[in-house]
């Protein structure tokens, strides 16, 4: 008697089962909170990245350069206060060369 007794009390008790929309507005409740701390996290590690990789040359360059070819030949150069940079001086003698070479 006692299953019999069980068996009532069960078909006695509401089942609250939600519906639906109720189960698929949680679920993408969900995928977008997902979604969002995705995006979230790719976006700062991004923002990471490009920040290291421009904090990067300033840190180990200890504000020293190496000088170009171009800028270590001028400064071996002697130039007198009237004359121009040794690059520009280059260039006018290219330009000059030039033009004897086109009147010959």
């Amino acid at each position: 008697m006692e299953y019999n007794d069980l068996i009532t009390r069960v078909q006695q008790v509401p089942v609250d089962v939600p519906d639906a929309d109720a189960i698929l507005g949680s679920m993408r409740r969900t995928v977008r909170r997902r979604e969002l701390r995705r995006r979230t996290l790719l976006s700062s590690a991004f923002v990471l990245a490009v920040g290291v990789a421009m904090a990067l040359p300033l840190a180990t360059s200890h504000g020293t350069s190496e000088l170009t070819l171009a800028e270590r030949v001028s400064r071996s150069l002697d130039v007198r206060p009237n004359d121009i940079p040794a690059p520009l001086l280059g260039y006018q003698h290219s330009m000059h060369n030039r033009q004897i070479l086109t009147l010959i």
